[in-house]
């Protein structure tokens, strides 16, 4: 299908079958020397081409086979020297926010047209589905489910998204679902003009959902000219539970994770997570969903045995990634499970996630804090940027603000540790850890009135609190020695600000 009006912001077309190599693949090399690394990568771009223009049209179709997952091993193991511009993507779009990528988007919420609010976890599911498989197309830049779903049921001026998010398109559809049939209709709107590029409409059944998404996401892939390699890289077929009822479970575990990522939503979740389990105990999805719960539990310090839990946790991550190793999520999860205690180990689990999927802001949100206990708070900035960049308008967005703020502390960068920790707490006016910042970089910089301030806030949220209780629970975190010596003068900036010793 060609729409006039897009080729000017798409990439080249994939080379054809009847086109010419390019000319470094052609060359002639010296007999008796080996290719150079110019000439290598030449071959390979051609040959990835034409592996990924055949995937896009069998996943066109809705014939997508379980043995493709070996080019998805191909295309992990090539992606970072083929298109080094997937690994650039993001980095680029978080240095000039007002440039829009060229495959820069946004998955809108899906409508629900069945008129019932009990139906939106299935909608929600699809969206939040179809966010992740555009999310690991090479070269995209794809807005986070977070910030994509404080538009729902939202008018939107289309033009309006485009500059707030510094984004070029927008995928948005309706789910209709009648009885085990579904209908999906998605279009694909350019949000510099307003205008639709490109609309379907796809019919399947629920025990099917997974290759339903599979023919939307190719289909969207074609018509931004991408070149579709990694069609089985978020579900292989071993993956896809062929229980329905197990998988309506799962969707409404992850829609309860969602909504508040409260304690009481939190359990919620895990018993829906187990209720899936119970039909079907090799779902991946419900696997993922009650570690992330399970870590949730230990990490917001809900557990009632953090050492059970953990142990629970990491077993079923473990069995998904024996089964799945291209988990994004599963990664990210066992970096949290990980992270208070190990967070060398942390690290490589979410480097790992991000491999997989470079456009998670969750990820590159919390590798932040991962390097600051690490001893590496230098570098924590670029992710946390990051994040912020990928899903501006996100629930976590204090989080990562936050951790901004914590990285120039440690830095005893007191004006920017300042800053940020303010942006923190006007996002979310609770988060306590925010105040213990305030209070020791205004300690530390003699500014006793404001520090004195940020106590008296820190103490409506945690009463009671003193600098040997916040030491206990900070070396908790990491043995690092640097990490240890600068949280030593965070524990000085806060004696320096007037809180009690114990």
């Amino acid at each position: 299908m060609t729409n006039s009006g897009v080729s000017n912001d798409l990439p080249d077309k994939p080379t054809s079958d009847n086109e010419q190599p390019d000319k470094a693949t052609s060359d002639k090399e010296q007999p008796g020397k080996p290719p150079s690394d110019r000439n290598l990568k030449s071959r390979l771009r051609a040959r990835l081409r034409l592996i990924g223009g055949a995937l896009a049209s069998i996943a066109a179709v809705g014939a997508i086979a379980g043995g493709l997952v070996g080019y998805w091993n191909v295309w992990k193991t090539l992606r970072t020297d083929v298109f080094p511009e997937s690994q650039k993507t993001q980095r680029e779009a978080t240095a000039r926010p007002d440039i829009a990528p060229r495959l820069s988007l946004v998955v809108l919420p899906f409508a629900n047209l069945n008129n019932d609010p009990e139906q939106d976890y299935f909608a929600d599911a699809i969206t939040t589905d179809l966010t992740t498989d555009l999310a690991q197309m090479p070269g995209a830049f794809v807005i986070g489910r977070g910030t994509a779903f404080t538009y729902k049921n939202k008018q939107i001026d289309f033009r309006t998204l485009g500059k707030d998010l510094g984004i070029r398109w927008a995928v948005q559809g309706a789910v209709r679902r009648n009885g085990d049939q579904i209908r999906v209709n998605v279009s694909l709107t350019d949000l510099p003009s307003g205008r639709d590029v490109w609309s379907d409409r796809f019919d399947g059944d629920r025990t099917n959902l997974a290759a339903l998404q599979d023919q939307i996401t190719a289909r969207l892939a074609r018509s931004l000219n991408i070149e579709l390699i990694q069609a089985e890289s978020r579900r292989s077929e071993t993956d896809r539970s062929r229980n329905p009822d197990a998988m309506d479970f799962s969707m409404r575990g992850w829609a309860k994770f969602y909504e508040t990522r409260q304690k009481t939503e939190n359990a919620q979740a895990k018993d829906l997570f187990d209720s899936a389990l119970r039909l079907d105990p090799d779902n991946v999805e419900a696997m993922v969903g009650k570690a992330q719960c399970l870590a949730a539990d230990v990490n917001n310090g809900w557990s009632a045995s953090v050492v059970e839990d953990k142990k629970q946790a990491i077993d079923l991550i473990d069995r998904v990634l024996s089964k799945s190793s291209a988990s994004a999520r599963a990664h990210a999860i066992k970096g949290n499970i990980l992270l208070f205690g190990h967070p060398e180990e942390a690290l490589a689990e979410y480097d790992a996630a991000l491999e997989i999927d470079p456009n998670y802001p969750t990820a590159h949100g919390i590798k932040a804090i991962a390097l600051i206990v690490s001893g590496r708070a230098r570098e924590a900035f670029s992710p946390a940027q990051l994040a912020l960049r990928l899903s501006p308008r996100d629930p976590l967005a204090f989080l990562w603000r936050y951790w901004l703020c914590h990285a120039h502390l440690h830095l005893h960068e007191y004006g920017e540790a300042i800053e940020e920790c303010r942006r923190s707490v006007n996002l979310n006016n609770s988060y306590w850890y925010a105040y213990v910042d305030l209070a020791s970089a205004y300690g530390a910089t003699g500014q006793l009135e404001q520090a004195r301030q940020a106590l008296a806030e820190l103490n409506k949220v945690r009463p009671n609190f003193t600098v040997q209780a916040y030491g206990q629970l900070a070396y908790a975190f990491s043995t690092n020695p640097q990490f240890r010596r600068e949280l030593d003068d965070i524990l000085d900036g806060l004696r320096k600000g007037g809180v009690r010793e114990q």
